[in-house]
């Protein structure tokens, strides 16, 4: 399950204490995906991460604490992974392909997790304006798949990064149930998102 590497510091006290949010965070998103929120309790999370409940509660106020941070995790994980893959990559349908390609490959090395960290935010926490800044940040893909080639100034991109993170998602579980190869997959994505953007269709191969 998701892990990301912190800079440990070195005061001992601190570097075990980030060590066990880090324990705690990994329980909690592996209980979150096979279980549920709902069904998932914190003594369950900190039994799973090894520690007591009263340790949990030094890390988190409460559960759907925990949930936003864990879905806060994966999704900087992932932008991480964009960004590098995207360094030095130019042209819109080069971008396109990164872009769901790098989905692809982060749903399948981790099974469950897009879902949990995208769309379950606001569905637990619909008061909280934390879960909606993580559910927002789905705007930010299609400003990383324009980059700075272009300025779209017709459309609503936060609105429209929604609507295509959507549509990805609904392909990939299309693609996986009727076994449509990858490159397929992605030839499809690219070409359509390509066009919706305006952009040629000779231009996007």
């Amino acid at each position: 399950m998701l892990e990301t590497a912190e800079d440990a510091p070195p005061d001992g006290h601190t570097r075990r204490r980030l060590d066990t949010r880090r324990r705690l965070l990994k329980a909690a998103g592996e209980l979150f995906v096979e279980r549920g929120f709902h069904a998932t309790r914190p003594q369950d999370i900190a039994r799973a991460a090894g520690v007591a409940t009263g340790t949990f509660y030094l890390h988190f106020a409460d559960k759907e604490a925990a949930f936003l941070a864990f879905a806060e995790r994966v999704q900087n994980q992932l932008l991480a992974e964009y960004h590098a893959n995207l360094t030095g990559v130019v042209g819109l349908s080069s971008r396109l392909t990164i872009i769901v390609r790098t989905l692809a490959s982060f749903a399948a090395r981790h099974p469950g997790v897009l879902h949990v960290a995208f769309t379950d935010a606001i569905a637990v926490a619909p008061e909280d304006p934390r879960a909606w800044r993580l559910y927002d940040r789905l705007g930010e893909f299609v400003r990383i798949a324009i980059g700075d080639e272009r300025v779209v100034a017709d459309f609503d991109v936060e609105l429209v990064g929604h609507a295509l993170c959507g549509f990805i998602g609904a392909a990939s579980v299309y693609a996986a149930r009727k076994s449509v190869p990858l490159e397929v997959l992605i030839d499809n994505v690219v070409t359509i998102i390509g066009r919706a953007l305006g952009t040629p269709s000779a231009a996007l191969h």
